[in-house]
């Protein structure tokens, strides 16, 4: 009897640390050298588009993203994979360099593809509205099947932010905004 509760409890312990421990990954502010070196190997065997398609990148993403409507969270390693990705696309080779301008960054990036009637983007967390810092819109003329949608990119320091807490993303827009809930927890 005592046995079987023993293994009892310990099954529960097992599947209650293998489930946690899969959901939550926090975003990582300084990210270990092994975890630095293990996203630029991501991004370098996934070039171009289909980094988009791992689930580090996938985990940052929120809407259509990549097409219009939708964006991306670009935090110090979705950032790193996604610049490996497309550097590996372009036949450029990933510097320590790029990685450590990278990994130097105090804001969290996000970019998002969007009409012409965005003014700006914020963050709510609870009862608190985060402006950003910086707010971008690069020049994108180049022709593409996505040329109809403006592109947008907003920088939020890292030290404003509560990286543990479900956040909403607030597109205001000339014509009705639009909401994006986002769980910081998720996303590394």
């Amino acid at each position: 009897m005592m046995k079987s509760i023993s293994c009892s409890m310990f099954l529960l312990v097992l599947i209650m640390c293998v489930a946690l421990s899969g959901v939550s990954h926090g975003i990582e502010l300084n990210p270990i050298k092994e975890r630095i070196e293990e996203t630029i190997k991501l991004g370098e065997t996934n070039p171009g588009k289909k980094i988009f398609e791992t689930d580090l990148v996938k985990a940052a993403t929120f809407g259509n993203w990549p097409n219009y409507g939708g964006g991306l969270i670009k935090t110090k390693l979705v950032g790193l994979a996604v610049m490996a990705a497309m550097k590996r696309k372009a036949r450029k080779n990933f510097n320590e360099e790029d990685a450590q301008a990278m990994m130097g960054s105090d804001v969290l990036t996000i970019s998002y593809r969007g009409g012409e009637d965005v003014f700006k983007i914020q963050l709510s967390q609870g009862d608190r509205l985060i402006e950003p810092v910086e707010m971008l819109r690069p020049d994108m003329s180049k022709e593409d099947a996505n040329g109809h949608a403006a592109f947008y990119s907003v920088s939020f320091p890292y030290a404003e932010l509560d990286l543990k807490k479900m956040t909403t993303i607030l597109i205001l827009k000339d014509f009705g905004d639009e909401k994006y809930k986002v769980d910081f927890s998720r996303i590394r």
